[in-house]
């Protein structure tokens, strides 16, 4: 006898599988798609159809078009969501800017989530529309998160329940991770990568804070959910440091003035960078860019990223620090003079 294709899937759990696909997307499918998608022979599926068809209440419509067989569910009189298909839309849009963030299990439970959003839209023709696609995200060096879908639902759920958490963390100025006994409050996306923000707690039955804490969640060996309810005025220890000032790293506020020539002036203008930020623009089209800092090593990252388009004015101790930095590059790229061969 031949192996199943899924010797694994049930015929209740195939039956089940056809109806949710058909049912929360509104699309037609055909009978190698709908094979496909569920690993099993074309003959289990038109033979699941025919059982759904014979169904009360449930309407399959079925045809044949350039030579290939087709399904596609009917709608049924049903009250529908105050949702309409733009707004879904818009909720797909939505995913799709994080859909890079999220690691494949909890990226396909949010596309499941969105398909169902459909299921009681009146207008058939609408619900294929309101998952069509209208956004695409071009992303470089973003970090495959689906190795630690374990670890963020477990944050996920320690967030939830107020749970104090023991967590190993390779931090990359160290040789050997570290433990810490750590309240997580809120994840966090920066720059292509996902953040858990929390405090460092003590161990006792009744966790006392000791300080705030962001750990990288790619760089978390191993959490375990610790027994310990954690009960944080989220109030008493302020946000995510100061988000609105530039610097994702916290630090002591300062003052920066930045000079940027024409070519970089555009993009620097359109944007906002801190709060408190001060344009001032000069005929020769560059501008002079003045904005509330937190952190000095993001700072001149940042401003060595425009090349010669920016020039740090002040403050001057940060000023030294960058021609400090230029000078090392320039003695990595120095070019090495050749000895005269005789």
């Amino acid at each position: 006898m031949p192996t199943k294709i899924d010797q694994f899937a049930s015929p209740t759990q195939k039956i089940l599988n056809i109806f949710s696909l058909l049912l929360f997307t509104g699309r037609k499918y055909s009978l190698s798609q709908l094979a496909a998608k569920l690993n099993c022979s074309k003959q289990t599926v038109s033979r699941i159809t025919e059982e759904l068809t014979r169904t009360q209440g449930i309407n399959i419509k079925d045809w044949k078009e350039d030579g290939r067989r087709w399904f596609q569910i009917e709608s049924s009189a049903r009250p529908h969501v105050s949702l309409s298909s733009r707004e879904i839309q818009l909720l797909g849009m939505c995913k799709e800017l994080v859909w890079h963030l999220l690691p494949k299990g909890i990226a396909e439970e949010v596309e499941d989530t969105l398909n169902k959003t459909t299921s009681f839209l009146p207008d058939m023709s609408e619900k294929a529309r309101a998952l069509d696609s209208i956004c695409e995200v071009s992303v470089k060096g973003a970090i495959d998160y689906t190795p630690y879908q374990e670890i963020i639902e477990k944050i996920l759920r320690a967030i939830r329940e107020k749970k104090v958490c023991e967590i190993s963390y390779q931090s990359p100025l160290r040789n050997d991770p570290r433990s810490y006994y750590f309240a997580p409050i809120r994840i966090l996306s920066y720059r292509e990568s996902l953040y858990i923000f929390g405090c460092k707690v003590t161990e006792k039955v009744k966790p006392e804070i000791i300080h705030k804490m962001t750990l990288a969640i790619h760089r978390i060996k191993n959490l375990k959910i610790l027994n310990l309810i954690y009960n944080i005025d989220i109030g008493s220890i302020g946000e995510l440091g100061s988000k609105n000032l530039f610097g994702f790293i916290e630090g002591d506020q300062f003052r920066v003035s930045i000079k940027f020539k024409t070519d970089a002036a555009q993009y620097v203008r359109e944007r906002k960078w801190s709060e408190n930020q001060q344009i001032k623009a000069y005929k020769d089209g560059s501008i002079l860019l003045e904005f509330t800092a937190q952190s000095e090593l993001e700072v001149i990252s940042w401003v060595l990223s425009f090349g010669n388009q920016a020039i740090l004015v002040k403050p001057k101790e940060l000023k030294m620090k960058i021609a400090e930095e230029i000078n090392w590059m320039f003695q990595s790229y120095k070019p090495t003079a050749r000895k005269c061969q005789g």
